[in-house]
C-alpha cells in the first residue's frame, strides 16, 4: 500500500468512533495480491537481504510464483491444509505467499517444541503435505511424518539463499544442519524434495496458475497461542482479518517508515507477530527485511553493521542482552525499536534508551501488547513521548473498554478491570474449541465482537493501556481477618522486580489448606549476589511494605534461571511442577538450587 492510500484510509478512520464500523470502510486484498502490488510498484528495490545475498521484489515474486506452480504440480490445492514449520529464510517467505496464492490453508507448526506437542497439532489438523527448514525433518521427525499421516514433505535448508563464497554464518549453518538434518538419502523427489527441486517442479509449469481471488472468510492460517499457561491454542486468520491488520498498522505507522528502510527480522512465521508485523507488513509498505533466523542476540552489533537496519522488532530478553553485552555498537540509524511478547521493565527501558543515546541514537525502546488472538500487535508507544510503564495506545482502528471483573460494568479511567479488545484485525476463532472461542470472542449488543484478553488493564488520560494482572492467573485466599480475597501474582512480580539484587523474577500461586491458595516466587539474582536465608527474609519484607499481606510471597525459591517454553515465555507449568517435587511437604525454608 502507498503512503497516499494509508493517508487517506486514516483521515477516514480516525474520525469513526463506533466498534465495527471500520469493517465497512476497508477495502481487502489477499496476501499474494498484497506483494505482488509492492513487487509493481518498486520492482527493483532490495525485499530480502540475507547474509550478503539481496533479493529484489521483483525476484521475490518470481520466486513465489515458480513455487506456487511447484506445489500446485505436486498436488496442494485451495482449502487443502499444509502443515508448515519455517525460520525466517527467504524461502520461507517465498513458501508463505507461493502457498497463499494458491489458497492454501498454512497449519503454523512449532518444530522447535517438544515431539508430543508437535504430534499432537499433526493430528488435531491433518495434512497430507509439510513444508519446512530440514533442520526440523530428522529420521525421528520424519518417523512422525508417517504416523500421522503426511505424505509429502519439502524442505529448505538455512543455506538457501546465502551467497556463493566464504561465510562465517554459512560454515555455522552447515554444521547445524549436518547434526539436525535429515538423511538424504530418504530423498526420492517425489515423497520428499529440497526447495530446489519443487523450484525446478515450477519452472517446467507450462503455464503459470492462476491467483485465488479475495474471499473474507477463507481460511489462511492456524497459528498458536504462547502456551505460557500450559494451554497453547489455534488462533484462525481469515483474508480479512490478516489484511485488516495490514492497514491498521500501516495507518499506525505513516511517517516512521520510508521505502528504503530496512527492518531487521529474526523470529520464525509460526508466531502471528512476526509472520505479520515483522514479514508482511514491511513487505507490503516496501521496506526491505534483513533476516537471521537463528538469531543470538550477542550478535546484534555485527547484524547491525552487516545490515545497517533501522527498524527492530524484537522481545525484552534480546534488549537486556544488548545492553549487557554490546560495546561498539552504531545506533544512529535506528528509528523503531519495539518489544513485545514479555513485560520490559522500567529500569531496563531507562538503561536501554540511555544505551542508545550513548551509541548515537535518537531512538526509545517502546513497548507493545497484543496477543495471537489479534494477529499480533494491537498497542505500542507509538505516539509522542509514552509514559513510562505504558503498553501505548491502541493502534489507528482499534478500540479497548474495561469491564468490571464482578459487575462487567464499563469502568473509567484510572480504574483497573478486565481488557476487551475491538479489532478489525481479529482471529475467527480457535481452531477445534467452541467452547474457548466463544469464552473469549464476546459479542455485544450491536453484534460487533470483542476479544475478551483475561487481562487486567487501567487507562489513563492519555489513552495509554497499563497492565495490572491476568484473570486466569488470580486466585483465590484469604487475607488475614479471614475475608476472601484474589492474589494477583503480577502485582507482587512488579514489587519484586523494583529489589536491586534481582536480575528476573515470577511469582505463582499454590494451594493452601489455611488460605486457599498463596503466592511462591522464583527469583533469579543479579551476578555476584549470594542466595541467602537473610535475603529471602529482606525480599518479603520488602513485599509486606508494598503489596497487601496475602501477596506476600510464602516462599521464595532460588533459580539459576527461570525455565522459559517454545514460546519464548516463562513456563509457568514447570514452575508449578519444580515447586510440587521440592517443596511440598517440606520446610518452607529449604534452599533447592538449581
Amino acid at each position: 500500500m502507498t503512503e497516499k492510500e494509508l493517508r487517506e484510509l486514516k483521515e477516514k478512520v480516525v474520525k469513526i468512533s463506533k466498534p465495527g464500523e471500520i469493517e465497512k470502510i476497508l477495502e481487502h486484498k489477499t496476501m499474494y495480491e498484497r506483494i505482488k502490488d509492492t513487487a509493481m510498484r518498486k520492482p527493483d528495490a532490495v525485499a530480502l537481504m540475507y547474509f550478503g545475498n539481496n533479493i529484489t521484489y521483483r525476484q521475490l515474486l518470481t520466486l513465489i510464483d515458480t513455487a506456487a506452480n511447484g506445489f500446485s504440480q505436486i498436488g496442494i490445492q485451495y482449502n487443502d491444509v499444509v502443515a508448515m514449520s519455517m525460520l525466517g529464510t527467504p524461502y520461507g517467505i517465498v513458501s508463505l505467499y507461493a502457498l497463499d496464492k494458491i489458497g492454501a490453508t498454512m497449519h503454523m507448526v512449532n518444530c522447535s517444541s517438544n515431539a508430543s506437542e508437535i504430534k499432537r497439532e499433526l493430528e488435531k489438523v491433518p495434512s497430507k503435505y509439510f513444508v519446512g527448514n530440514d533442520i526440523f525433518c530428522n529420521d525421528d521427525m520424519m518417523k512422525l511424518f508417517d504416523s500421522v499421516g503426511i505424505e509429502k514433505v519439502v524442505t529448505t535448508s538455512l543455506l538457501d539463499g546465502v551467497p556463493m563464497g566464504f561465510n562465517i554464518d554459512k560454515i555455522k549453518y552447515s554444521f547445524i544442519e549436518k547434526v539436525k538434518g535429515p538423511n538424504k538419502k530418504l530423498y526420492d523427489n517425489v515423497r520428499i524434495m529440497n526447495f530446489d527441486k519443487l523450484l525446478s517442479i515450477g519452472r517446467e509449469c507450462s503455464a503459470s496458475i492462476d491467483a485465488c481471488k479475495f474471499e473474507p472468510n477463507k481460511l489462511v492460517s492456524i497459528a498458536y497461542t504462547s502456551g505460557s499457561t500450559g494451554n497453547s491454542k489455534g488462533c484462525m486468520a481469515t483474508w480479512e482479518g490478516i489484511d485488516s491488520m495490514i492497514q491498521v498498522m500501516g495507518m499506525t505507522e505513516l511517517g516512521r517508515f520510508e521505502e528504503t528502510d530496512v527492518m531487521f527480522s529474526t523470529f520464525p512465521l509460526w508466531i502471528y507477530y512476526s509472520l505479520l508485523n515483522m514479514i508482511h507488513e514491511p513487505l507490503v509498505l516496501g521496506v526491505a527485511l534483513a533476516l537471521d533466523p537463528l538469531f543470538n542476540p550477542k550478535d546484534i552489533a555485527k547484524r547491525n553493521k552487516m545490515y545497517k537496519f533501522n527498524h527492530w522488532l524484537t522481545i525484552p530478553p534480546y534488549i537486556k542482552t544488548m545492553v549487557e553485552n554490546c560495546k561498539d555498537i552504531d545506533c544512529s540509524r535506528w528509528k523503531l525499536i519495539i518489544t513485545g511478547g514479555a513485560e520490559l521493565s522500567n529500569s531496563l527501558k531507562i538503561q536501554a534508551d540511555q544505551f542508545i543515546k550513548n551509541n548515537n541514537g535518537t531512538a526509545h525502546v517502546e513497548q507493545g501488547y497484543g496477543a495471537s488472538e489479534c494477529l499480533g500487535s494491537f498497542s505500542y508507544g507509538y505516539t509522542e513521548n509514552p509514559s513510562l510503564g505504558s503498553l501505548g495506545t491502541p493502534c489507528v482502528g482499534n478500540m479497548i473498554k474495561i469491564l468490571d471483573v464482578d459487575t462487567n460494568e464499563e469502568l473509567g479511567i484510572g480504574e483497573t478491570g478486565v481488557a476487551y479488545l475491538y479489532s478489525p484485525a481479529l482471529m475467527s476463532g480457535y481452531y477445534g474449541d467452541v467452547d474457548a472461542t466463544n469464552h473469549n470472542l464476546v459479542v455485544d449488543s450491536d453484534g460487533v465482537t470483542w476479544y475478551n484478553t483475561e487481562d487486567l488493564v487501567s487507562i489513563n488520560e492519555k489513552g495509554e493501556l497499563f497492565l495490572e494482572g491476568r484473570i486466569r492467573r488470580i486466585a483465590l485466599s484469604i487475607d488475614a481477618k479471614g475475608n476472601p480475597t484474589k492474589i494477583i501474582p503480577e502485582r507482587t512480580k512488579r514489587c519484586l522486580s523494583l529489589m536491586n539484587e534481582i536480575s528476573k523474577c515470577e511469582v505463582i500461586t499454590v494451594p493452601d489448606d489455611k488460605v486457599v491458595n498463596k503466592a511462591i516466587a522464583f527469583v533469579v539474582l543479579k551476578n555476584g549476589i549470594m542466595p541467602t536465608e537473610d535475603l529471602k527474609d529482606k525480599m518479603i519484607m520488602f513485599c509486606q511494605s508494598n503489596v497487601p499481606e496475602y501477596m506476600v510471597p510464602a516462599d521464595v525459591v532460588y533459580l539459576e534461571e527461570l525455565p522459559m517454553n517454545a514460546g519464548k515465555k516463562t513456563d509457568l507449568k514447570e514452575l508449578e511442577r519444580i515447586y510440587a517435587e521440592n517443596y511440598i511437604n517440606v520446610n518452607s525454608k529449604k534452599k533447592i538450587r538449581k
